[in-house]
């Protein structure tokens, strides 16, 4: 037991000598955290907190660990990172083009796609989204879709008023589907939406994952 427990509070610490030794004098400034386990860090609690019903319960184990700091040190998606979570830091983070730039793990880049929404420019955003959305952008181009919608919609919402208990965002997910589909495809195939809802769950699993292409994990599912 004894070693175990050596072993154990030598790997808890294995990314804290790696990447915080690099900084110098600057680690003093670090806020207070955890790095987790080696390669994995925090990923395995914050995964499991995220498919909980408490999803909350990651960021809380900071709390009651290290304080109401609103900021902490962490290991996610391969990276040594920082976590805020008070509203004024948020703002600053996200408002502050100057200081803070906008970055994604290698899992959603690989994934989306390094010409993606996620990795261009403003302007190519805003003109890549103006092409990709010309069919649905305004009154008018929404119109022509607006009967399918309310019919669906109605439809779904009558179906599930007789289902009891559900979970609703799923039924909701597939409902969206549906639409998106008609729009883009004109389909309204069961069997083709069961199929791309199916793809998008295990890309969407990928996506929040660490970029292990390994069988078996979730990014490797992905990527094929």
């Amino acid at each position: 037991l004894a070693i175990l427990g050596g072993l154990k509070w030598v790997l808890r610490r294995v990314n804290r000598w790696v990447y915080e030794t690099q900084l110098g004098d600057k680690r003093h400034a670090l806020p207070p955290g955890d790095l987790g386990w080696p390669f994995i860090g925090n990923m395995w609690s914050f995964l499991r907190a995220f498919r909980s019903n408490d999803p909350d319960s990651f960021i809380v184990s900071f709390v009651s660990r290290f304080g109401h700091t609103g900021i902490y040190k962490a290991f996610m998606f391969g990276n040594p990172s920082v976590i805020v979570t008070m509203p004024e830091t948020c703002k600053r983070v996200l408002k502050d083009d100057d200081a803070f730039k906008p970055g994604w793990p290698t899992s959603t880049v690989e994934l989306i796609g390094k010409k993606s929404f996620i990795g261009i420019s403003y302007y190519e955003h805003k003109r890549l989204r103006h092409l990709t959305a010309a069919s649905i952008n305004g009154h008018e181009a929404l119109s022509v879709y607006i009967p399918y919608i309310e019919e669906n919609v109605v439809c779904s919402l009558e179906k599930w008023s007789e289902m009891g208990e559900m979970e609703f965002l799923t039924h909701l997910r597939m409902l969206t589907f549906r639409i998106i589909m008609f729009i883009f495809l004109s389909s309204e195939s069961e069997e083709v939406m069961a199929a791309l809802e199916k793809e998008y769950t295990d890309l969407n699993h990928g996506v929040r994952s660490m970029a292990i292409n390994v069988p078996g994990f979730a990014y490797y599912k992905a990527l094929k």
